[in-house]
């Protein structure tokens, strides 16, 4: 991970955004592409070893209009 590692949403001033989980990818790339500020949600699989993407963080606006 880069510096500073996980924060919480507050820490990181993106409390402002809505979760979309990971399942649709058009609904996503479209998501994505309308939203100015995104942000990728992982969380760490102790099983794999290795950091899984759960979903972006996108703007409510972004997502109603994907």
């Amino acid at each position: 991970m880069e510096e500073p590692g996980p924060l919480c949403l507050a820490c990181a001033e993106l409390e402002h955004l809505v979760f979309l989980g990971r399942g649709d990818a058009a609904l996503t790339r479209r998501a994505k592409a309308a939203s100015k500020l995104w942000a990728v949600v992982i969380r760490f699989s102790r099983s794999r070893k290795r950091y899984e993407r759960q979903g972006l963080l996108v703007q409510e606006h972004a997502l109603k209009k994907a």
